[in-house]
């Protein structure tokens, strides 16, 4: 067996379509490597490799260089060596609490999140220390945003930044509400996402009681 049948047999015990693999290696290497190489090689056409080639093949076919070259076992790395080869996730960036909608107007002030009192869960972007989580409870940012979703919100940034989504108080005495920030002829006006619903309610424009919660950094749709 020669390495472009070997390469052909590790491709679909993996699963692999000639075009899915050609992708993944030319994600790799900067050359002009496409399906029709692959199909050379596989076919014994084209008979060596180059060496990034071979490093983007036994990466792209997690298995080990000497088999795809010689045939020697073991064909699938160890647990360690692909362990190696694996890419670092997101960064953790600070753990967060679930507060609720009634919380988020207190919480601007109140530093105390105690971990008997909480769930938490790691934010994967940078934020403020007083970074709070709040679960989406309505449709009106649809379809951006749907119910049930994650928002960061860092009530330490509270500028009137043009389409920002932010947390705000209509007047003192209204509940915490979502929606984003948006400049139309010069004026600031509160929008909702949500194209089902009427303009009249898709567009609020705020008065001088309005204050800004908090704005919110990320976003994240469990699953």
């Amino acid at each position: 067996m020669q390495i472009g049948e070997r390469v052909k047999l590790r491709r679909l015990e993996l699963g692999l379509s000639q075009e899915d693999l050609a992708k993944a290696i030319l994600k790799q290497v900067d050359s002009r490597f496409n399906r029709v190489t692959l199909s050379n090689i596989e076919m014994g056409i084209q008979g060596s490799v180059k060496d990034k080639i071979l490093l983007a093949l036994t990466k792209s076919l997690k298995c080990n260089a000497e088999w795809l070259v010689y045939g020697t076992e073991p064909k699938e790395l160890a647990l360690t060596q692909l362990l190696s080869r694996s890419e670092p996730g997101p960064a953790v960036e600070q753990k967060c609490p679930f507060i609720s909608w009634d919380e988020a107007l207190s919480f601007t002030v109140n530093n105390d999140y105690p971990d008997s009192a909480y769930t938490y869960s790691a934010c994967p972007v940078p934020c403020g220390p007083r970074t709070f989580i709040l679960t989406v409870n309505d449709e009106s940012m649809g379809d951006r945003f749907a119910e049930g979703d994650w928002i960061y919100v860092d009530p330490d940034q509270q500028e009137s930044a043009k389409d920002k989504f932010v947390i705000v108080q209509l007047s003192p005495d209204s509940e915490a509400i979502f929606k984003q920030l948006v400049l139309i002829d010069n004026q600031v006006f509160l929008k909702a996402l949500n194209p089902d619903l009427p303009s009249s309610l898709r567009y609020t424009q705020p008065t001088k009681y309005l204050t800004i919660k908090g704005t919110v950094v990320a976003h994240v749709k469990p699953v």
